[in-house]
């Protein structure tokens, strides 16, 4: 059985990934729920019980038709990889140690250089 979940999970990927493009967020979601984990069952071991509640928090960020039409990304591998060019490149630079506070300022600040944004601190 668990074989067969696997086999099925990327066609299934696929699936849930055109209906949100298309804007059926509510089918996407209903389809989690006929799979949410028994209750009492530990956030760690519940992935659809973290996804539903992930897609549920967000509805009105997911509007992925709006966003198609504006032109915008809607977790593209530029999204989802910019933590590599936009933070890491100066957070892993060899020889470099950041205390937690102040590594969240220089991913601040890159951030605001990635977007364009950098002169808008000193305004």
């Amino acid at each position: 059985m668990c074989g067969d979940t696997l086999a099925r999970l990327p066609a299934r990927s696929f699936c849930q990934n055109q209906r949100l493009k298309c804007g059926n967020l509510a089918k996407v979601i209903g389809t989690l729920e006929e799979q949410l984990e028994a209750e009492g069952t530990a956030e760690t071991e519940a992935p659809v019980r973290n996804g539903h509640r992930y897609l549920s928090d967000r509805l009105d960020c997911l509007d992925h038709p709006l966003a198609l039409a504006l032109g915008l990304p809607i977790g593209s591998g530029i999204i989802e990889s910019g933590h590599r060019h936009v933070l890491q490149a100066r957070l892993k630079k060899a020889d470099t140690a950041w205390l937690p506070e102040h590594a969240d300022q220089i991913a601040h600040l890159r951030v605001l250089r990635a977007n364009d944004r950098w002169l808008s601190i000193w305004n």
